[in-house]
């Protein structure tokens, strides 16, 4: 899988994350709805969660690899540490706003980070090729 094509999966899946704490608030969509099974919503949690943070990891490691930039690394890290942080906690923060809330607001914070990644690679590729032509 090529490094955009990784940054693009981590982008969708920390979307698909936001979208199921928004609808599990607003119980309108049928992902947000899986609370109403017991165990399913904690299980729909953990494999979301085993899927992101891999995918997210391995972006944002190729793309530093890439352009060496610390201030798009750390902020992705950061966000991947609360988000393991926020799975760990979910049992006291279950049935409260803070749950989805702060998942929320760490999805964009990753979105954020994924969307910077490219642009640096994108940077990176772009001083390259001219150093090439020059």
């Amino acid at each position: 899988m090529s490094r955009l094509r990784l940054d693009q999966a981590a982008i969708a899946l920390s979307g698909l994350c936001m979208i199921h704490c928004v609808a599990s608030v607003a119980g309108l969509f049928a992902i947000g709805l899986l609370s109403v099974v017991g165990g399913v919503d904690e299980l729909f949690h953990q494999a979301l969660l085993a899927l992101i943070v891999p995918v997210s990891v391995l972006a944002m490691v190729v793309g530093y690899r890439r352009h060496r930039r610390r201030r798009v690394l750390l902020p992705g890290l950061v966000a991947l540490a609360v988000l393991c942080l926020l799975t760990i906690f979910e049992a006291a923060l279950h049935d409260t706003l803070w749950e989805p809330l702060l998942t929320s607001l760490v999805g964009i914070c990753l979105v954020a980070t994924h969307v910077a990644n490219i642009r640096a690679c994108k940077e990176c590729e772009s001083h390259h090729e001219e150093i090439r032509t020059a």
